[in-house]
């Protein structure tokens, strides 16, 4: 029997949008998902970034504590999860690879991050399979608008990724023989959040939502009806 899929997007915690969980709970209740998939960068990790950055970023104990109030409160509602560690998750480790120290010293990232048995979590650049469809957190290919469509036409195969904040959608490709779509699942940050400010210079801005595939055959995308710069 087929699922229906239920994708949280990037939240970048404790840079996700007040209210955020409470719209993912509602697109739930709606859907009733079977799977719940995290597609990755659940924190911010802004004080381990390689990019300079103003001495009120630079507080990695503040952060994590700030960060663990919302990572409760989003396990809280999705108490059991598959997520794909996305490149600000994985900020630690490749600090410590720049340093020159084994990774393997480091805390798990479920560890650290104080997730919930129920929470699998599948390593950076990993392919989760459901029914045909791959999910992944996107930062393994090119950008652009229609990055998820160019993910889908390079697998042979639909795609869902997160990443690129300012991308949300479904988009559907075929031939002769066979359909297929690729799915961007925007974002739940808040782009007023000082760790955000890199963004703030771009046209493009922040889309809120999830994602919803029923049967591995379509994809929708949810949005959040809220004003992106609210």
């Amino acid at each position: 029997m087929a699922d229906t899929v239920m994708i949280l997007p990037d939240m970048h915690c404790p840079c996700m949008k007040k209210g955020f969980i409470d719209f993912l709970k509602k697109i739930a209740d709606a859907w009733s998902p079977t799977r719940i998939v995290h597609i990755g960068d659940l924190v911010d990790n802004c004080a381990y970034s390689f990019h300079q950055k103003p001495a009120s970023l630079k507080d990695p104990l503040s952060e994590r504590k700030e960060a663990l109030g919302q990572i409760r409160a989003i396990t809280k509602a999705f108490p059991k999860a598959d997520m794909l560690i996305g490149n600000h998750d994985d900020l630690t480790q490749r600090q410590a690879v720049a340093v020159g120290l084994d990774p393997g010293v480091l805390r798990s990232f479920s560890d650290y991050w104080e997730l919930p048995s129920g929470w699998t979590i599948h390593p950076r650049y990993d392919e989760l399979e459901i029914d045909g469809v791959l999910y992944y957190h996107g930062d393994k290919g090119g950008g652009g608008v229609y990055a998820a469509a160019n993910h889908a036409k390079a697998q042979f195969q639909s795609v869902v990724i997160g990443h690129f904040h300012g991308n949300a959608g479904v988009h559907y490709l075929a031939n002769s023989n066979n359909r297929v779509f690729g799915m961007s699942v925007g974002c739940g940050v808040d782009g007023q959040r000082q760790a955000m400010e890199y963004g703030r210079k771009y046209v493009r801005k922040p889309i809120l939502g999830c994602g919803i595939v029923t049967n591995g055959k379509q994809g929708y995308f949810e949005p959040w009806l809220l004003d992106s710069r609210s």
